[in-house]
């Protein structure tokens, strides 16, 4: 148990030192704002309760116009984005081959008319006056096709779940574009419509449910420049609030990330990394009088401390961050021997 310790002791503070260093690389919004051509295009299934607060602070904001795309919604989602004076597209539902917010993401695009740019706004979040300004700002000082951000939210999800997440999601996606995928979260994507058409559109990810880092390593192979950015002080979600619809959420894309990633390794891949990180969590805990315990306790607690800070969490939660790997660990598990994922009444995985 002496050698696990310390190999628990030096993966942590590995893994630790990793994370925070790519924390460090990614760039803060500009404080300037350009105005430019842009076209929001947001996809919705039954929102009628999230758009009031996304759209307000949305439509409106300079040289932007607002698409919404009624996904085959069942409440009044359509009557309320004209009231809050969205142009609508409304849709029976995705077409075959295609997954159902890629559909709605493509049916918006064919409302382009000459924007330069192209939004792509998760219905459940709201955007703060100035933020497309910025955002395309930043994209310009960065000299970059594709820039995203995710946005803050509330909840245990976000302080006990996400911490650990974020690791993961670094050292698969690093935020520089570089690794085997770039980086980019759903809540908000602007990416340059030349290079968007260029890469093939939404059609090239047709089938898709990890939308965002699916468009971002599009943009990127195809010779564009990606750039995850912090632009959460900006951004609101509450979409994965609470902790059941933060583990409902990262579910639902883990597993078919899996699934179109590694084919039928998918699963074995998941049970072994769940197996893995149960261990990575408990092994600080159960040894918890050994010194190295404490050293990996710690490490643990570090990279956790510095997404809490970046995205206004409560910072005190890092010391329950080996628990937080070890639920990570089980989530995994889940995914794994728990086939079928659902989102918003479809089955995505």
């Amino acid at each position: 148990m002496g050698m696990i310790g310390v190999a628990s002791a030096v993966l942590s503070l590995v893994r630790s030192a990793r994370t925070v260093q790519q924390w460090r690389h990614v760039p803060m919004v500009s404080a300037s704002s350009v105005t430019a051509s842009v076209l929001a295009v947001v996809p919705a299934r039954n929102e009628e309760a999230t758009l009031p607060s996304l759209l307000p602070g949305l439509v409106g904001q300079p040289g932007v116009r607002v698409v919404v795309v009624d996904d085959a919604s069942g409440d009044a989602t359509v009557s309320v984005a004209r009231s809050l004076g969205a142009q609508v597209i409304e849709s029976s539902g995705p077409a075959p081959g295609w997954a159902g917010k890629t559909h709605a993401m493509h049916l918006g695009v064919q409302a382009a008319q000459d924007e330069e740019w192209l939004l792509f706004v998760d219905a459940d979040v709201t955007c703060a006056p100035g933020l497309v300004g910025r955002l395309v700002a930043t994209a310009s000082e960065l000299g970059a096709d594709l820039v995203s951000s995710s946005g803050r939210g509330t909840g245990a999800g976000w302080w006990f779940l996400l911490p650990a997440f974020n690791t993961l999601v670094f050292e698969g996606s690093p935020p520089d574009g570089r690794g085997a995928t770039a980086l980019a979260v759903g809540h908000c994507v602007l990416v340059r419509r030349a290079a968007f058409l260029a890469a093939g559109g939404w059609e090239a990810l047709a089938e898709t449910h990890a939308d965002d880092v699916g468009l971002a390593t599009l943009i990127r192979d195809s010779g564009g420049v990606v750039r995850f950015v912090d632009a959460s002080m900006l951004l609101t979600t509450s979409g994965i609030n609470t902790f059941a619809d933060c583990w409902r959420s990262l579910r639902k894309s883990i597993q078919p990330a899996f699934r179109e990633m590694f084919g039928p390794w998918g699963r074995p891949l998941l049970v072994a990394a769940g197996l893995l990180h149960l261990a990575y969590g408990l092994v600080p805990v159960l040894r918890w009088r050994s010194p190295w315990s404490w050293l990996a306790w710690f490490a643990q607690a570090v990279s956790h401390h510095e997404f809490t800070r970046r995205v206004g969490q409560p910072e005190i939660s890092a010391v329950l961050a080996p628990l937080s790997w070890a639920t990570i660990g089980v989530f995994l598990l889940d995914c794994a021997l728990r086939p079928g994922a659902q989102w918003k009444d479809r089955r995505v995985g």
